[in-house]
């Protein structure tokens, strides 16, 4: 049987190998893609996760978490080692632990009825609030919501200092972009209508979405600050509408931005990933991510 290798490259793309082959496969930057063709080669090989290394992939809000998570882990378990794989996103995780190629999954959204009906079972294991960001350079500390739907809708196209803003999508489907539209009817409208706008960037992964947030001068979007923590980001957090995103707040207008994370196993995980399952729970893990910008589940 050809042994697996994933390997992260330097432009967020990854090298699918097989061990006894010529070439590896071909590698692909577009994200929705990546992901599709990791899952999709690893089950056509018919490779089931092994117990060492321990396998991750999923949502890639969740990876700078689960790779401190992992490195705390392994110091109490040395026998045991690790791979947090670059983003598959949620759907994807899901599909490749139900497949056998990859021990847990983490996904920033529940399960769906599909997935649980094939055996999938999700735990949340933390909330993380979602921030509205841009870049160090930018001469602003604060939005409205109002402001941020004029952003999106086009029709306030410059920062207070006459800096051209650069809005940053997110795909429809994700649950950034859902968020957002539940901020406001004139939000919906605005967000709906700038995934239709020629001209606007889009970002498909979440380590995508904040290196262009980084990178874009007066670039406007959101980044999950457990994300911004863990990755040590440089993005200035904007306050919105007078509140600034923090960690365990229970006011109305703080929960309208957050962002669920869950750890997702089957029937069939192994002992050694219900290991480091139990870890996330512990005293121990929940520290960790407290200290990270997320709030543990109880």
């Amino acid at each position: 049987m050809h042994a697996i290798s994933v390997v992260g490259l330097p432009n967020n793309s990854v090298v699918l190998s097989m061990t006894g082959r010529e070439h590896p496969m071909q590698y692909m930057t577009n994200a929705k893609i990546r992901s599709l063709s990791i899952v999709l080669g690893l089950l056509a090989l018919g490779t089931t996760a092994s117990a060492e290394p321990l396998r991750i992939g999923g949502t890639g809000v969740a990876l700078g978490g689960m790779r401190l998570l992992a490195e705390a882990f392994v110091e109490t378990h040395p026998d045991t080692e690790i791979d947090v794989l670059p983003s598959l996103g949620s759907s994807g995780g899901v599909k490749a632990l139900l497949a056998g190629a990859v021990d847990l999954a983490v996904s920033s959204r529940a399960l769906k009825e599909a997935e649980t009906e094939k055996g999938a079972i999700g735990r949340l294991y933390a909330t993380t609030p979602l921030a509205v960001v841009t870049s160090i350079g930018t001469d602003a500390d604060a939005v409205t919501t109002p402001e941020l739907a004029q952003m999106y809708a086009g029709t306030l196209s410059e920062w207070p200092s006459g800096e051209a803003i650069r809005v940053v999508l997110r795909p429809e489907s994700e649950s950034d972009t859902q968020i957002l539209r539940a901020l406001s009817d004139d939000m919906a409208a605005a967000v709906d209508g700038a995934l239709t706008r020629p001209g606007l960037v889009s970002a498909t992964n979440d380590q995508e979405n904040a290196e262009t947030l980084e990178r874009l001068p007066g670039s406007v979007g959101v980044v999950a600050m457990g994300q911004i923590r863990t990755e040590g980001r440089k993005l200035k957090v904007l306050e919105l509408d007078g509140i600034r995103p923090t960690p365990g707040a229970t006011d109305a207008r703080s929960q309208r931005l957050v962002k669920s994370l869950y750890i997702v196993t089957t029937s069939a995980t192994s002992p050694a990933a219900g290991a480091f399952v139990d870890f996330v729970f512990s005293p121990e893990g929940q520290a960790i991510l407290a200290a990270n910008d997320h709030t543990p589940a109880e």
